[in-house]
């Protein structure tokens, strides 16, 4: 019974292209080389599943490549902002989904989203996968989400969303589990790599419109006790403001550094930002108001770092969002925490812009919603 069991995870696994080699199956359920070795047997005996040999010339055996022989199971994943909606349908947690987005005077209220949202999936899936089944949902959403209840709690600029149970919003219309968790800690997810010399102990800050953080340990986000782990946007950095943050207090990090701080502090300066691309476009051409802005939200960003980095000395900070696509910020942003953070937590310390940039919460989502098609057939 074991074995079947192990069997099943093992197929959902290798359809959703989370394991390639049979080594991956000895790592991701936690079983010996032979039992990995006995559930291939099964399943090529049963012909769910094909063995290939690899393109790729090691210098010795190739190496074998399991590939499922069914029409593939697919997800459907979405990254809810205040104005955009990013959505994908894709049969792999690898990153090659081809997102689609669209783009919103402002988010609506929670039903009428998700069926707007259930239709594009659907449509979405037709197109590209016609035939196909949706069997899981995976959404990441700009907003605090409490990770033990998947319930969003008092976001800012989501009006009418608190106390959201979106998994189930969608259960009720498609039948099919749902994922939900906010962006950052989405993003996180999807910025883990297998490769043995890519980190697995990391900060991830995602740097937007807002500020958010996510804290990974060993490859897993951690939510903490309460599931809202990673509240960077919050922390104290600038003593003496008059900023009042939506938290009530003032000196808030998202209040004084985030991507909305800089456009209306540049609004101030007499001059109009309109998007996050608008605030990119400023630090190309230079602008000579708008730079020194930037390199101060990156400074401020490092000094909120610093504490976490001398208590948890994380391999890496992984920084995602529109600010991250800015030199002077990530410069700035380095320099900060270097300066201010000890020497014994920063000597292998490194400090790069996402890898998967604006797909990691989808990843991540997908990566989410597949785990839960392994869970039900465990």
């Amino acid at each position: 019974m074991a074995r079947e069991k192990y069997s099943t995870s093992a197929y959902q696994l290798i359809k959703s292209g989370a394991v390639a080699h049979r080594s991956d199956l000895v790592r991701e359920l936690g079983v010996s080389a032979s039992t990995a070795s006995n559930i291939v047997r099964d399943l090529l005996a049963q012909g769910l599943i094909s063995e290939i040999n690899s393109q790729q010339s090691t210098g010795g055996r190739p190496a074998k490549i399991l590939e499922s022989s069914a029409v593939p199971d697919v997800v459907a994943v979405a990254e809810l902002g205040t104005r955009h909606i990013r959505y994908a349908v894709t049969n792999s947690v690898e990153p090659t989904m081809p997102a689609r987005e669209i783009h919103l005077p402002q988010l609506t209220e929670p039903e009428e989203t998700i069926d707007r949202l259930v239709k594009l999936w659907g449509q979405l899936r037709d197109e590209l996968y016609p035939g196909a089944s949706i069997c899981a949902y995976g959404l990441s959403v700009s907003a605090p989400v409490n990770s033990a209840t998947q319930r969003i709690v008092m976001p800012a600029r989501m009006l009418g969303w608190h106390n959201t149970d979106l998994a189930e919003l969608i259960f009720r219309r498609t039948g099919r589990p749902a994922w939900i968790e906010n962006d950052a800690r989405a993003a996180a997810l999807g910025e883990v790599r297998r490769d043995a010399n890519c980190p697995q102990t990391f900060i991830y800050v995602k740097a937007g419109s807002g500020i958010g953080g996510a804290l990974v340990v060993n490859g897993e986000v951690f939510a903490g006790a309460g599931g809202m782990a990673g509240d960077l946007g919050h922390a104290q950095v600038a003593s003496g403001s008059t900023i009042v943050c939506g938290c009530g207090r003032r000196g808030c990090l998202e209040k004084e550094a985030s991507g909305s701080a800089i456009r209306e502090k540049a609004l101030a300066a007499g001059i109009v930002l309109n998007s996050m691309q608008d605030i990119i476009d400023a630090s190309l051409s230079q602008m000579p108001e708008i730079v020194p802005m930037i390199r101060r939200s990156g400074e401020l960003v490092g000094r909120a770092l610093t504490p976490l980095v001398n208590f948890m000395n994380p391999e890496a900070v992984i920084v995602g969002g529109a600010l991250s696509e800015i030199g002077a910020f990530m410069s700035s942003l380095r320099a900060s925490l270097f300066a201010t953070a000890s020497s014994s937590s920063t000597t292998t310390l490194s400090i790069e812009p996402s890898f998967y940039n604006n797909n990691s919460a989808l990843i991540g989502a997908a990566r989410a919603a597949h785990r839960l098609l392994v869970d039900a057939q465990a």
